[in-house]
């Protein structure tokens, strides 16, 4: 039995966590619990933190997103591997980076995370008050805010790439957690995807991921209108980034790289 996360929504005995399993993947920090407020209010019927700690135990293999991760996982079992979160380049459309008199910054996601852009907002609307011209296109969250500046889209995966596409600069910011720590910058691996550079918070894999030649990391209110002016004023930095980061993405976090490793692992179990 392969299990990714989690079998159910909810905890089941005798069924999740499952007696036996073979392999067990996951991607963010379900030990500590999501901190999310959806989710804190089923705790405890959901009891992630207990079921994926059952779950790591009892797993001949578990297969970490990111060191991070598999260094928390070892604390219960010593077969652990590292095979990240990986996205498709081939099939993603490649973002155009033009002059234009109005720059696009997207935000992809969902409800559980939005409310990491609130620290930026205040900010983008500073600078657009400023003489900026800069739009925030929010995708699969909705921030609460309506300004003429932010457009929010829901998220479909017919419209996904189409989105990531019409980005000039995708953002991750996150809160510095243990939780956030856990994560495995899939926004960022999206964005490199579509050739879009990124401005992310200097927290767990965004460090690894963003580089000054794929775009820029920001920690504080001061380090994000810095970074924003910076990759909105300059086209082409944005194109020579956005192209590091596809070839980046494609050598290090594609499928392609990756399949052959998780196809080797799962047949050595077999």
């Amino acid at each position: 039995m392969l299990v990714h996360r989690l079998v159910l929504l909810a905890s089941l005995r005798g069924v999740d966590p499952p007696a036996r399993i073979d392999a067990y993947d996951f991607d963010d920090d379900l030990l500590v619990g999501s901190p999310a407020d959806a989710n804190q209010s089923f705790q405890w019927l959901k009891r992630e933190a207990q079921r994926a700690s059952a779950s790591i135990r009892r797993a001949r293999v578990v297969i970490a997103a990111n060191p991070f991760l598999a260094a928390r996982a070892r604390h219960l079992n010593r077969a652990v591997e590292v095979i990240p979160s990986c996205v498709d380049p081939a099939t993603q459309a490649l973002h155009q980076h033009r002059d234009h008199e109005q720059v696009t910054i997207g935000w992809i996601g969902s409800h559980t995370t939005v409310d990491y852009l609130r620290p930026v907002l205040p900010v983008i609307a500073r600078l657009n008050s400023g003489g900026r011209s800069i739009k925030l296109v929010v995708v699969g969250g909705d921030t609460g805010v309506r300004e003429p500046w932010l457009e929010h889209r829901r998220w479909t995966l017919a419209t996904q790439e189409d989105d990531l596409a019409s980005f000039d600069i995708g953002i991750m910011p996150v809160p510095d957690t243990n939780w956030a720590r856990g994560k495995s910058g899939y926004k960022i691996l999206q964005y490199f995807a579509a050739g879009v550079p990124a401005i992310a918070s200097p927290v767990g894999l965004n460090v690894e991921l963003v580089s000054d030649d794929r775009g820029l990391l920001a920690e504080t209110e001061a380090d994000w209108k810095r970074a924003l002016l910076e990759m909105t004023t300059d086209t082409e930095r944005r194109r020579v980034n956005g192209a590091a980061a596809r070839s980046f993405v494609e050598r290090e976090y594609s499928y392609q790289r990756w399949a052959p490793e998780l196809a080797s692992l799962l047949r050595n179990l077999a």
